[in-house]
């Protein structure tokens, strides 16, 4: 549930881009990999970070866990009210590939600090990647199905209400 939440975010940037920008094989393949690539990379290094501070600096509790996943959903339900253009026109070099996918994975770096701290190497390593393979194949389906949603392009708008309910609850339950 948690990368599902994750992939929403760029699910839904995935398709203001699709929608707006007209993409060939080499934009569509450098989306997924960017966009799967930051979701992995930043929920293992927020792991590993999160497992560094646990284990050498403070204790981090379920309760402080929780309340960083409250926020990062209280953020991210937050995006869904901001009145954005719904196609996103842009060119995309390698330069503005990198930096998209490093700005919708940097959820996953407060997510992975915060649930995977207590996790050993190899399950932070093995959740991570899952993270980063729904981040992908969210990116390939959205880019996929847009050309035949384009008309209901609300989906896009509600992608960050979803995700930010579901850590909302993840949050909640944490510290409850």
């Amino acid at each position: 549930m948690i990368a599902v939440a994750l992939s929403l975010d760029a699910s839904g940037v995935s398709m203001g881009i699709a929608c707006g920008t007209k993409l060939n094989f080499k934009n569509t393949l450098s989306l997924i990999i960017s966009f799967g690539f930051f979701q992995f990379f930043l929920a293992l290094i927020g792991g590993l970070l999160g497992n560094f501070i646990n284990s050498q600096i403070i204790r981090i509790s379920d309760v402080m866990s929780g309340f960083i996943i409250l926020i990062i959903g209280i953020i991210l339900f937050r995006e869904g009210f901001k009145k954005e253009e719904e196609c996103i026109y842009r060119r995309l070099d390698m330069l503005s590939v990198i930096l998209l996918g490093i700005s919708v994975s940097i959820d996953a770096l407060g997510v992975g600090f915060s649930v995977f701290y207590q996790d050993m190497f190899f399950n932070m390593l093995y959740k991570s990647i899952i993270i980063g393979l729904v981040a992908a194949l969210f990116t390939y389906i959205s880019i996929m199905i847009i050309r035949y949603l384009k008309k209901i392009i609300i989906l896009e708008k509600y992608a960050d209400f979803i995700a930010g309910v579901i850590l909302i609850i993840f949050g909640i339950n944490m510290i409850l």
